[in-house]
């Protein structure tokens, strides 16, 4: 019976973690394509300070059960804030200059790149003949999609191949760390958001995002305020779900969530923003990595 309620749990966070990326990247593509939103680095630390002031706002009404913030607990997760914060700029970044389905196609390499790192970092890492296989297939089906594709900004592409690097080393990290310590994916976004708010302040300021938002023409319209208090909602969630789902689960299997709702992303993708027409080869690799 306890072994059904875990899987059961894991496979609801799994599912809930795959609704909120994919909901969240649908809105950043919103935001950024049509209603040209481009103060990412704003959007980045109002989501990191809105986890941070929530669970700090809870724990101090004793709602979660996470300890008080400290230099010792900051070191703790030390490589997870920073890959963290590293992935979420790069995945900002390549949305930015990237068509949604080919930025699901760059996504969907990420269980090669989280297995391949696993294998070095973790202990008993080395994976099975069936998940090689389909990571392998996965894998394949990403390079056919995105053969031959050049619309997006070159700079886009380099981007968006680091952001698979960082967000892969970011989930063998998670799980690592998971591993070695006792706190619980609650401690560790706590953690995570306090000490990467102070840094993206100041990087708000830095790129002039924090005062060229005031200005900016699109808050006349109610639907951009919606999408916005969205995003940073959805991104707190999706940042929770992803570092439970990666405690509970694995860095891998948290990789082939994505792999799962990247079929409803591209469809939104091709019909709502009509940036890419979809190839032969595209719906092919499509079909041979799902």
């Amino acid at each position: 019976m306890q072994c059904c309620k875990g899987r059961a749990l894991g496979i609801s966070v799994a599912v809930a973690h795959g609704v909120f990326s994919g909901s969240l990247n649908i809105l950043l593509k919103l935001l950024i394509s049509r209603y040209s939103f481009l103060f990412l680095t704003l959007l980045q630390c109002l989501t990191s300070s809105t986890a941070a002031l929530t669970l700090e706002l809870l724990r101090r009404l004793g709602k979660v059960d996470v300890p008080p913030f400290s230099f010792s607990l900051a070191k703790v997760f030390g490589s997870v804030t920073l890959l963290s914060t590293l992935q979420s700029c790069l995945t900002l970044w390549s949305l930015r200059g990237l068509s949604l389905p080919m930025y699901v196609v760059f996504k969907r390499c990420l269980p090669l790149v989280t297995l391949i790192i696993g294998v070095f970092v973790l202990r008993n890492g080395v994976p099975t003949l069936g998940v090689s296989a389909a990571v392998f297939l996965t894998t394949c089906g990403a390079a056919l999609a995105g053969a031959g594709d050049l619309s997006g900004e070159p700079v886009s592409y380099v981007t968006a191949v680091f952001a698979v690097l960082v967000h892969a080393a970011y989930l063998v990290v998670i799980q690592k760390t998971g591993h070695e310590h006792s706190f619980g994916a609650l401690t560790a976004q706590y953690t995570i958001a306090v000490s990467a708010s102070p840094v993206l302040l100041l990087c708000s300021f830095a790129s002039l995002d924090a005062i060229h938002i005031w200005t900016y023409p699109g808050w006349q319209d109610a639907a951009v305020g919606c999408t916005f208090a969205s995003c940073i909602l959805l991104g707190c969630l999706m940042n929770f779900t992803t570092l439970h789902c990666t405690y509970i689960n694995s860095a891998v299997t948290t990789s082939f969530v994505g792999v799962v709702k990247s079929i409803v992303t591209i469809t939104v993708g091709m019909l709502a923003f009509k940036d890419m027409e979809p190839t032969t080869l595209f719906i092919a690799g499509v079909v041979v990595n799902t």
